[in-house]
């Protein structure tokens, strides 16, 4: 994947996550256990996607470094992806509505301004990680970003969950 097929994907994921959380009071963000199986509230879910952003960002800086991105700990197993997931909504569960919506949108825009600020050669480098199969700093961010079988696609694993709630406030 190139970094505007990159960026068009992430802005199709906030975008199509954006036109219903647009569409929840500050009330309904905010209910438990409506969302991922009754985990989550919608705002949870925003800080999900938001972390993650910022974990790529995260990782981006530490290549800029020359060090080896921390968060490969992190998404090399299951309980660390599920600890991360749960250190998010922890986080979240301390800022209000709006506070949430302002750095999803903060972090959002950060990752997509620094992937159309990259060069084609930063994009496509070998990223400094100790995975068995060697990836490209872009992959790696597709990686932290996405979803099962589509990198920078991680608001797509939760676009139905997210509609099936909005759908339910108005049924």
């Amino acid at each position: 994947m190139d970094r505007d097929e990159a960026i068009r994907t992430l802005e199709e994921g906030r975008d199509a996550l954006a036109g219903l959380f647009d569409r929840l009071s500050d009330d309904e963000m905010t209910r438990p256990a409506t969302i991922g199986g009754g985990d989550w509230s919608a705002k949870d879910l925003l800080a999900h996607i938001s972390a993650w952003e910022r974990n790529a960002l995260a990782a981006l800086a530490d290549w800029r470094r020359g060090e080896r991105p921390w968060i490969e700990d992190v998404i090399g197993t299951d309980e660390g992806v599920d600890r991360a997931n749960a250190e998010a909504a922890v986080r979240a569960a301390a800022f209000p509505v709006d506070e949430i919506r302002g750095e999803a949108d903060a972090s959002h825009q950060a990752l997509v301004t620094a992937i159309a600020g990259m060069s084609d050669d930063d994009w496509n480098e070998q990223a400094r990680c100790a995975r068995s199969r060697p990836v490209q700093l872009g992959g790696l961010l597709g990686i932290i970003t996405g979803a099962p079988e589509r990198p920078f696609g991680h608001a797509f694993a939760h676009f139905a969950d997210l509609k099936a709630y909005v759908a339910s406030l108005s049924g």
